[in-house]
């Protein structure tokens, strides 16, 4: 077992303390990740759990439904996330020998999926490289004005997660080959990626500029190593806002993600302006953007409303269709 994830989070004291840390290990053993995010939401029933101040571990019925019930304005996902871990730990609770009532599956959290990505145009991309293009170097980052406006093309051009694109290290970047090797993937998968041309071009003369031959990350922050989540999400949209890219609804700008959703749209466009049949060519836009199955990029596409054309002639031909050129340079 990888102990990295094993107590990330600090669990309060009370009489589901331990078993909360040996159910974690036991997950972990099973080789699921159970990282910071579900010990975190572990660590928030626990604290909930110590409300009852119980003298020994049990979990009774009132109690589950209690946890689980819906908060206000929570979203459903995380009312689910929470079910399904509660559930978990109960069977793991009855396997230990503790009474525990176990939230019947039959009862999973349902809702009506609204999400709504936001897709930008072709118009508002060139707007943000444009944005990315016009930073300049700064005292404390003297990689400031190179790295963002690579970064952000990488993010669009690779339909790259962020934290693939944060994570990804020189060594993994082939600029001869002008492919990625992506080995912190979602679901702990590993995958390799390859480039338009006119991004291992912008890449290759990125890579000279910035000199990275010295860095560990393909994107040093001021200190060589990586930039965190937070830093990434706070620079993109204070692209956005140069650009001139619109608040949403909800007042607030668009996700980062929405560009690896705006990528698959414009390849899918992008395969039908080639003359790719979309229902051959959607199997090999999920296995490029690291999705375990279609389903998951079918509801990428979700916005656009796209037609049908011929049949593609082959796999490698339809392959080479869906990656989007990024044409903008900049100085």
């Amino acid at each position: 077992m990888n102990n990295s994830n094993y107590c990330v989070v600090s669990f309060e004291d009370g009489v589901f303390k331990e078993l909360f840390l040996q159910f974690i290990q036991y997950k972990q053993g099973l080789g699921f990740q159970y990282g910071h995010s579900v010990q975190s939401c572990l660590l928030r029933i626990n604290s909930i759990l110590n409300e009852w101040q119980l003298e020994f571990p049990v979990l009774t019925k009132d109690m589950v439904e209690c946890i689980i019930a819906r908060r206000p304005e929570e979203a459903p996902a995380t009312q689910q996330k929470r079910a399904s871990l509660l559930r978990h730990f109960a069977e793991f609770m009855n396997a230990m020998g503790y009474e525990s009532y176990v939230y019947p599956t039959f009862y999973n959290v349902k809702w009506i999926d609204c999400f709504a990505p936001y897709i930008f145009s072709q118009s508002q991309m060139q707007s943000i490289f444009s944005a990315a293009d016009s930073l300049k170097p700064i005292k404390k980052s003297p990689l400031y004005h190179l790295v963002w406006p690579a970064f952000i093309r990488m993010l669009y051009g690779c339909g790259l997660r962020l934290s693939e694109a944060l994570d990804l290290k020189t060594v993994n970047v082939d600029l001869e080959k002008g492919t990625l090797y992506v080995d912190k993937s979602k679901m702990g998968t590993i995958r390799y990626v390859p480039m338009s041309a006119s991004l291992a071009q912008y890449c290759c003369e990125y890579a000279e500029k910035a000199n990275l031959s010295i860095h560990e990350y393909f994107f040093p922050s001021p200190r060589t190593g990586r930039y965190s989540a937070s830093a990434a999400v706070t620079q993109i949209k204070k692209i956005y806002s140069i650009a001139g890219i619109p608040r949403l609804s909800n007042g607030q700008l668009p996700r980062i993600h929405d560009l690896r959703h705006t990528f698959c749209c414009h390849a899918l466009e992008q395969m039908q302006a080639n003359g790719h049949d979309t229902y051959y060519a959607l199997p090999l836009l999920s296995t490029y953007i690291g999705h375990q199955g279609i389903r998951d990029t079918e509801r990428y596409l979700r916005l656009p409303v796209f037609g049908y054309s011929s049949i593609v002639a082959t796999e490698t031909k339809a392959l080479l269709g869906i990656i989007p050129e990024v044409t903008e340079y900049g100085e």
